[in-house]
């Protein structure tokens, strides 16, 4: 039987994550393996880093002069309301906020680290930013870093030791397993499930595979991952993967479930239009009309939310903290350690089932209550003079 080139088979893991590491490797996508940094970092080490950090002075700017940008890993309809945040906060701060998507809907390092130094050439003096890829991201941090310029990561993480000042992300390996959960539920506790996820240049990748496969783990072999369907999240690889998925396996999958938006987006379709496989229940992620839509009209099971808007009014309100008050990362700030870095702040996930999505149809990926809690634990973060 002949397989879509996009079908992960089920290969010893430590195998297939080595064919991933290699394909990463030549996209400059080492962020893969983010998973791994912090546990092997000594106690010593990880406090000089955090010293290191904390020690960051950012250059004050003249009110006039403050110039920040929001910078996503390419296009992608996910990072759009950050869009609207910067809108929103070029309003509300009287300054220049611009969101500048980097032309490369494969997200290729080179191409935002391009974008990037064009901004700075600019004035730009403040960043927060979607790292595609470690290798090359890191020594464009430290740049900004030597220059008094604070760039946090946003929407995903590069791993310790970072010259990021900070983290602002869904927890994506959480989110995963708890959409997981809700899909094993779903499907009464019993049967196969397939897994569409995204580019391996997204470090977020990995960390969603371990996810879902921690929560199939949970369920001491009841329910089975039969299928991983990865680096397809875009709008030309997700629909023949997802069709090529359905022709093979369709009649024995009982779920199906998406952490990224194109597969999502190609899988509602798919689904609204072939009746015949109404049997397996699937969770998208994010809030696509064409994910929406078949929600409400009872084709697929339901979405993940993430904060997407939120992570662009906080990524944007302390970088301005930072440029305009002086203010620095506190060493003792409550962050949480994930995977790959200690100083992470969790902007929030959630499920969105056929009775409430009503209310959240039309409406940026937003939550509004996680923004809210962490702009007012702001003076946590930041020690401001």
């Amino acid at each position: 039987m002949m397989h879509s080139p996009y079908e992960v088979d089920r290969t010893p893991r430590r195998q297939r994550r080595g064919r991933a590491i290699a394909m990463a490797g030549l996209a400059g996508a080492a962020m893969s393996l983010a998973g791994t940094a912090v546990a092997g970092t000594s106690a010593s080490a990880a406090d000089t880093h955090a010293a290191a950090v904390a020690a960051f002075k950012p250059v004050k700017v003249p009110k006039s002069k403050i110039k920040i940008a929001l910078i996503p890993g390419g296009p992608n309809v996910y990072f759009a309301p950050w869009g609207l945040a910067a809108q929103a906060l070029s309003k509300q701060l009287g300054v220049t906020v611009s969101y500048v998507v980097p032309p490369t809907p494969t997200f290729e390092p080179s191409v935002e680290t391009s974008t990037i130094d064009s901004l700075v050439a600019k004035g730009y003096n403040a960043f927060a930013i979607f790292p595609d890829g470690e290798s090359s991201i890191i020594p464009v941090y430290q740049r900004l870093i030597n220059r008094g310029i604070p760039v946090i990561d946003l929407a995903g993480c590069t791993s310790d030791p970072t010259p990021a000042l900070l983290c602002y992300a869904t927890n994506v390996e959480a989110s995963a397993t708890y959409e997981t959960q809700i899909l094993d539920k779903a499907i009464g506790g019993k049967g196969d499930i397939a897994f569409l996820t995204g580019l391996l240049t997204d470090a977020n990748t990995a960390l969603r595979e371990k996810g879902v496969e921690n929560a199939v783990a949970a369920t001491h072999g009841k329910v089975k991952l039969a299928q991983v369907v990865s680096n397809i999240d875009s709008p030309s690889a997700a629909p023949p993967a997802v069709e090529s998925l359905l022709a093979s396996k369709g009649a024995e999958l009982k779920g199906m479930l998406s952490t990224d938006y194109y597969p999502s987006v190609a899988a509602a379709s798919i689904l609204a239009k072939n009746k015949q496989f109404r049997h397996v229940l699937f969770i998208g992620q994010d809030n696509s009309p064409t994910v929406m839509d078949a929600i409400k009209a009872h084709d697929i099971y339901g979405t993940m939310y993430q904060n997407s808007y939120g992570q662009g009014i906080v990524g944007g309100t302390w970088l301005y903290d930072m440029v305009a008050k002086g203010c620095t990362v506190r060493a003792n700030a409550p962050f949480t350690k994930i995977p790959g870095t200690a100083r992470f702040v969790n902007s929030g996930y959630f499920f969105v089932s056929q009775k409430a999505v009503s209310q959240y149809i039309g409406k940026p990926e937003n939550i509004p209550s996680n923004t809210s809690q962490v702009l007012a634990a702001t003076s946590k973060y930041l020690a401001c003079p």
